[in-house]
């Protein structure tokens, strides 16, 4: 079983997708077409980083239509800080 910090961490180990997260919590709701477009790479590299980033809870998906909207869920950022500070200061 994976350590659930580690696994945060790893998640925000890509560039791409701190970027990612950078230009939500900036922006608000991006769709893909967007994030492609101010990331300049291609769809489905977008696609495979936003899927790493839901898959920890990091980013919410809205459909509508053909589009898929995305953004930051920064209370579930804070929690995980939080939860790995705790997890710092704790006694063993």
């Amino acid at each position: 079983m994976v350590d659930p910090h580690v696994a945060i961490f790893k998640s925000l180990s890509s560039r791409s997708r701190t970027t990612i997260l950078k230009l939500l919590s900036q922006n608000g709701e991006m769709s893909v077409d967007e994030l492609t477009a101010a990331l300049e790479l291609a769809g489905p590299t977008v696609s495979r980083h936003l899927q790493v980033l839901r898959q920890q809870d990091l980013v919410t998906v809205r459909r509508d239509a053909q589009s898929r909207y995305y953004s930051l869920d920064i209370k579930r950022l804070e929690q995980t800080f939080d939860a790995f500070l705790q997890y710092l200061t704790e006694e063993s």
